[in-house]
Order: C-alpha cells, then structure tokens, then sequence
C-alpha cells in the first residue's frame, strides 16, 4: 500500500468532523487492510458515554496527548480501537466500527475462525480481532507510517448516513455515528 498516511492536522479537529472524515480511508496493520466503513464519534468530558468523561486515568492518557494516536481498550475479552483527536488536553476520539477488507482476507478469516467474510470486520472488537490489533498497538502513533496506520482512501464518494449510536448506554441517542455502505 502507498498510500499517504493522514497526518496529525488531520486528527486536530472536533470527532464529528474526523469520524465522518475517516469513512473511506484505509487501516492498515502487518499484512491486513481495510476500508472504513463505519466510525463513532466520543466528545471528551461533555459526553457521558466517553472513556474520558471522568477524567484523566492511565486507561485514558493517551486520549489526553497528541492527536493520531491509537487508543486501544479491552471490553471482556475483546479489544476494540479508537483514534486520539482533538489538541492535546482535549480527550475526544472516534471509534473504529466496521470495516470492508480490502488485504490479507485469507488471514482475517484464518483469525476468524472461519466465520463468513460478511462477518469477518462488521463490529470493533471483530475488525480488531481479525486485524491482530491488541493491547500492545495502545499509544502507538498512527501517523508515523509504522506497522499500524491510516491512510488516505482512493477519494471514492460511497453515501453517508448519520446514525445514533450503537452498544453503549449513555448518550445512545446521539447522531454521532456515521456509516458509509460502498456498493
């Protein structure tokens, strides 16, 4: 993959403008890629259904320093990503949600378990899982062209739809969740 990686003024901006923003480009990690299809937005210490509502912890600090970095949680068993945005100080993210596979199916479905490729990365902890992203990717810098990257998409224009959010009982209601379904 060449593509340019997105940079940190990117990530600098307010999660309703990243999340929709980030529909269309691709996350990459090792010998897997995918397009991003669905993403919510998390609104720092205003939004109740926000990691970082409460405060500054250490599970939350990387979501306090600079824009572009992963913030990896574990929910049970399961691992789920979100990007850093905002200034430093400002703990907003958007959450990775779905994505399509573009590289490396055979090895998402191997990580899988051989579910149906409908299924292979419809939900944050399932792209996760099949991208082999865990608890080590937490903090790392998604703008350094590493391992571990998003980068721009081929500019394509597939519809948007803006959402409710989805899995979370805080704040659900929300229009923060924004989906683009490519043909």
């Amino acid at each position: 993959m060449t593509s340019r990686n997105l940079d940190r003024m990117f990530f600098e901006r307010d999660p309703r403008k990243v999340a929709p923003a980030l529909l269309g480009t691709l996350l990459i990690h090792g010998r897997t890629a995918g397009r991003i299809i669905e993403t919510e937005a998390y609104l720092a210490d205003c939004d109740p259904a926000a990691h970082a509502y409460r405060g500054r912890t250490k599970r939350t600090e990387v979501l306090f320093g600079p824009p572009g970095h992963a913030y990896v949680y574990r929910t049970r068993q399961h691992c789920c990503l979100n990007v850093a945005v905002q200034p430093p100080g400002t703990p907003g993210c958007v959450l990775i949600r779905s994505l399509l596979p573009v590289v490396g199916v055979p090895v998402m479905r191997r990580r899988r378990g051989g579910v149906p490729d409908t299924h292979l990365t419809d939900g944050p902890a399932k792209l996760c899982q099949a991208m082999a992203i865990g608890m080590d990717q937490y903090g790392v810098d998604l703008c350094a062209g590493g391992s571990l990257r998003i980068v721009a998409g081929d500019g394509g224009s597939a519809p948007m739809r803006t959402t409710p959010r989805i899995g979370i009982t805080r704040a659900k209601e929300w229009p923060l969740r924004y989906v683009s379904m490519p043909d």
